[in-house]
Order: C-alpha cells, then sequence, then structure tokens
C-alpha cells in the first residue's frame, strides 16, 4: 500500500519536472480529442440513421416503370391491405422539387399538419432561400403557375433532415404534379416480425413492378451510408494512432536517456526497485488520466456545443453545415480509447523504468 507521503512526493518530482512532461501531455491530449471526435460525430450519425428507422413501418413499397420511380395508387392499397398479416397500409407522398435558381434537388416531404399557405424548412434550406432573397416566402414554381408559400418555421438540420422542406399533402402533390390518388411509396404495417420477409416477396410477386424493402434491409442500406463515413473516420483513426505511437517512442527515449541519472539517485539514497515503478507508474498515471479526461471532454463541447466546425465540412461537405449532432456517448468505444492508449502509454513508461532500475547503479553515475 502506497502512503500518502509517496504519493505526495511523486507528484511533487512531477512538477519539478513538468516541462519534460508538458510535451507528452499536450500531444496526448490531442490525440485523445481527435479520437474522441470522429467517435462522437460517428456516433451521432449512426443514432440519427437508425433512430429515424424506428419510426419506419415494417415494409416499405415503391413502385417503377421504365426503370424509373412512379407513382402507386389506391389498387395497391386496397390489394396490399387483403394480404393475410397486413393490418394497415399508409400512401406517403415525398419527392424533389428542382430548384433551378441554384440548380439543387430539394427533398419535399408531405406533413399534413401543415395548413395549404404554409411550409417548414430546414436551416441550411433557409440560408439557401436567403440567398435568392426568399426571407419569408418561397415561390414554387410549377407547370401550373406560381405558388407562394410562407415559411412557418426552421428546424434544426440533422444528417437526413438538412436538405427538406415539409409543405401540406395537398401542396406536395400540386409540386410534384401528382393526382388525390396517386402516392409516391406505401408504407406496410406488420405486427408479426416474423411474417415482414416473407409479405415484402409477396407483394413483389403481386405487383411485379414494385419494390418492397424490409426495415432491416433499409438498416443495412443505411449502415452502407454510415460505414462510407467511416471510411474516412478511419484514416483519421490510423494517423492519429501513429501519431500515438510516435509519442509513445519520444517518451521511452526520455525515461532511458534524461531520466536515467534520476532513477540512479533515487535508488542511492534507498528507493527499491518496486518504488521506482510506483513512482513513475503515479507520475505518468496522473499524465494519462489528466490527458484523456481533457480530450475526451473537449472534444464532447467541440462536436455537441460548437457543432465540429471545420471538421464537420470535412466529412459532410459545405452543404451540410448547418448540421447539428445528436448528443449521443458510447461508452464502450470509450473504453477501448482508455485501453488503446492510457494502458500502452503506461506500459510503454513502466517497463523501460523498470530495465534502468535493476541495472547496476555505478555504471549509471559513470
Amino acid at each position: 500500500m502506497l502512503s500518502r507521503n509517496f504519493i505526495d512526493y511523486s507528484i511533487k518530482l512531477l512538477l519539478k519536472d513538468k516541462t519534460e512532461y508538458f510535451f507528452s501531455f499536450i500531444i496526448f491530449t490531442f490525440i485523445v480529442f481527435i479520437l474522441s471526435t470522429v467517435l462522437f460525430i460517428s456516433d451521432s450519425i449512426k443514432y440519427d440513421l437508425l433512430s429515424t428507422l424506428g419510426n419506419q413501418d415494417q415494409i416499405i413499397v415503391t413502385n417503377t416503370k421504365s426503370g424509373k420511380y412512379f407513382p402507386l395508387n389506391e389498387n395497391h392499397i386496397n390489394t396490399i391491405l387483403q394480404l393475410n398479416g397486413v393490418e394497415n397500409v399508409q400512401g406517403k407522398v415525398d419527392g424533389y422539387y428542382n430548384f433551378s435558381q441554384s440548380s439543387r434537388l430539394i427533398h419535399l416531404v408531405a406533413d399534413d399538419s401543415l395548413s395549404d399557405d404554409e411550409i417548414i424548412v430546414s436551416k441550411d434550406i433557409k440560408q439557401l432561400f436567403e440567398k435568392f432573397h426568399y426571407d419569408k416566402e418561397f415561390n414554387f414554381l410549377t407547370l401550373d403557375g406560381t405558388l407562394t408559400k410562407k415559411i412557418k418555421s426552421v428546424i434544426d438540420s440533422n444528417i437526413l433532415s438538412s436538405n427538406t422542406i415539409f409543405a401540406n399533402s395537398d401542396v406536395t402533390r400540386e409540386i410534384l404534379q401528382m393526382n388525390d390518388e396517386q402516392y409516391s411509396y406505401l408504407s406496410v404495417y406488420v405486427p408479426n416480425d416474423n411474417e415482414v420477409e416473407f409479405l415484402a416477396r409477396k407483394i413483389m410477386d403481386i405487383f411485379p413492378n414494385t419494390k418492397a424493402i424490409s426495415k432491416t434491409q433499409l438498416q443495412s442500406d443505411y449502415r452502407q451510408i454510415f460505414y462510407y463515413k467511416g471510411g474516412i473516420f478511419m484514416i483519421l483513426y490510423i494517423v492519429a494512432m501513429l501519431a500515438f505511437f510516435i509519442l509513445l517512442k519520444n517518451q521511452v527515449s526520455s525515461v532511458l536517456t534524461e531520466q536515467k541519472k534520476q532513477i540512479a539517485i533515487l535508488r542511492s539514497i534507498g528507493f527499491s526497485i518496486k518504488d521506482i515503478i510506483s513512482l513513475k507508474f503515479i507520475q505518468n498515471s496522473v499524465i494519462a488520466l489528466s490527458s484523456y479526461f481533457i480530450g475526451v471532454l473537449t472534444s464532447y463541447i467541440f462536436v455537441f456545443i460548437f457543432d465540429a466546425p471545420i471538421v464537420k465540412n470535412i466529412f459532410l461537405g459545405e452543404q451540410m453545415k448547418n448540421i447539428i449532432f445528436t448528443p449521443t456517448v458510447d461508452f464502450r468505444m470509450l473504453f477501448l480509447i482508455f485501453l488503446f492508449t492510457v494502458i500502452p502509454f503506461l506500459a510503454f513508461i513502466i517497463i523501460p523504468s523498470w530495465k534502468v532500475a535493476i541495472e547496476d547503479i555505478s555504471e549509471i553515475m559513470k
């Protein structure tokens, strides 16, 4: 059991040599900051994608004609409703509006909670409209003329809603040139999860031009998007880990040269090998733990309070510059970062210190 006086002495010795440890502290903190930032951003994106799926029904049905998406109708709904195992089918309306002034396709989604003369837009779309002086209203250009809609409110952008306008279903149909009996896709509710895949195949057998995607398949598609982003994140992980091992090499060299005589002096005044190991363990534990917690904390503030400026543009592009990251923390991954940084750091310091401590003191002091 280490005494309080021994711990105090170890800390005072660390403070005396603080300039020697300062470089290690800064580099270690920066590496943990980079790793944690990548982790927080990727976890937030993953959370938004999968939580959106949680609100989806089990099967999504779309229709194609000549290889292009084609509206579904009431006949599709009534036929699918007659299948055993299907409890409900809802027709949904959405599509893309071509905002030709900026050569951009904007996702238009029907929301019947809105009145006919108002829309809700994401923060990114609001900034886009303001560039063209659409501050309070927006003019949709359709084949039948111009539809002017008031911007009721602006919602925060996440990875799925950053390019979205919400409008009443009648307005959405009018803009997308769809009649009252047409739907962009159908949302099918199946109470028994074991029947979902079978019913999805059954729907495609009845309507060969349709594509019925189960929630499981959608999760797989969304994970592909996530893993695409994850590939970029992996590059940062590799760069950070390379920097970390360079830091370890620097620390090992420091122990073997500058601290060699210090260890010999401590041995000569009565410190045992165990005391030397304990002293180095305390000193470097303070460096590693403080760097780890400060790195994680500053990363959390950087991502979830300041929305990761610059880093966000690298991963998501400038069109999503107003996106916000939903705060979510994967403690298992933080623990893995702890294992792959703090433990190797301590091991790379303790082992060389032990090797120096067991050498002949007189040889070291020469």
